[in-house]
């Protein structure tokens, strides 16, 4: 549903109707809309409505509950599925301040994991999704001739060694912890401390993590990320938790499985109401056991955004980077380029998820 900023509010005319092409687009939401609805209208698809919610600036305007939308709240459409057929070139650079560059190398030598898939991988179309958009964003920022991104499988070696001792000046993708709910770093969870030693840059992409449930269960209608204190959720080893106490969710109960196939069994026996994964991993492994057809991912969700980190303390003073990276990030989001490239990723997973 979606309810009024305030009496008597003036709705902008272009939100009558929703449309998508190969651009991004601007709609305001409208009385009765849902972004599942929406999406339904833009995409054809309402199952497509994580496409609107993970671009800059939607979830943010969103909130926790997707279908509980403010009526005149701003939100860019993505292009249609299927309009962009390959990945748009790197936008023209920008005019970018490149204040202090003498302190810093000549190359700037970036590091990644290749096992996170659509994300991170050298199985997909030019290292994945955010491999592209950090090389997009250096390429708007004038600075594609400094950049060479590696490939380490060692995602703790990277934080604890690579870029401490400046073998590398930056990595991505990685989530950051918000400060201003966990306050000091000793609050946070052990294994998250470290990040509170780098800067961070403005978000590379939105991760939706989405609450997987069995269809057909209509005890679980009407959901929020409020109530989910009083289900049972499922979460495989080793995967964070922080994202969840920060919206509220508290993770001592949590059902701790060995991997998301576990968690999925979990819920086909009854035993959990939901399990708790990234949308593009959730559903590529419920293709994978077979059982697409009888998960779903609920109306609700929780953006976790992931930036490009540089070591604070690293004395070439590699922290300067990320300014200039984000001005060029902003560039391709306000160009289009962004939107066509994870609009390609997204057509990129449905096509290999229709083959598993």
């Amino acid at each position: 549903m979606a309810i009024p900023l305030a009496l008597g509010i003036k709705i902008p005319v272009s939100a009558a109707a929703v449309a998508c092409n190969n651009s991004v687009q601007e709609y305001y939401v409208s009385s009765g809309d849902t972004l599942s609805k929406i999406a339904g209208i833009a995409f054809g698809d309402p199952k497509q409505w994580p496409r609107i919610f993970e671009y800059p600036g939607n979830a943010r305007a969103i909130g926790k509950n997707p279908n509980l939308l403010v009526i005149g709240t701003p939100l860019r459409i993505p292009p249609c599925p299927g309009s962009v057929q390959e990945i748009p070139k790197e936008a023209a650079p920008a005019q970018t301040a490149k204040k202090s560059r003498n302190k810093i190398p000549f190359k700037i030598y970036v590091v990644t994991g290749d096992d996170w898939p659509p994300y991170v991988s050298t199985d997909w179309p030019n290292g994945g999704m955010a491999t592209v958009i950090v090389e997009a964003a250096f390429e708007a920022a004038g600075m594609s001739d400094d950049v060479e991104i590696h490939y380490v499988n060692d995602w703790s070696a990277q934080l604890e060694t690579l870029t401490k001792t400046n073998r590398y000046q930056l990595t991505f993708p990685w989530y950051y912890p918000k400060m201003d709910f966990w306050q000091t770093c000793d609050r946070l969870p052990k294994p998250m401390q470290i990040r509170c030693e780098y800067a961070h840059s403005n978000p590379i992409a939105n991760v939706t993590l989405a609450f997987f449930k069995e269809n057909g269960r209509a005890d679980l209608a009407g959901e929020t990320i409020e109530s989910m204190n009083k289900k049972r959720l499922c979460r495989p080893k080793g995967y964070s938790t922080f994202e969840l106490v920060e919206n509220g969710i508290t993770v001592d109960n949590l059902h701790i499985e060995l991997s998301p196939k576990d968690c999925f069994q979990r819920l086909l026996e009854g035993v959990v109401d939901y399990v708790l994964l990234n949308r593009f991993t959730g559903l590529a492994v419920a293709a994978e056991m077979g059982i697409g057809s009888r998960v779903e991912m609920a109306d609700i969700s929780i953006a976790s955004p992931i930036h490009i980190l540089a070591y604070k303390n690293n004395p070439l003073e590699t922290v300067q980077i990320l300014d200039d990276f984000n001005v060029g990030l902003e560039t391709i989001i306000d160009n289009g380029t962004y939107g066509q490239i994870i609009s390609y990723f997204n057509d990129e997973f449905t096509r290999r998820l229709a083959k598993q």
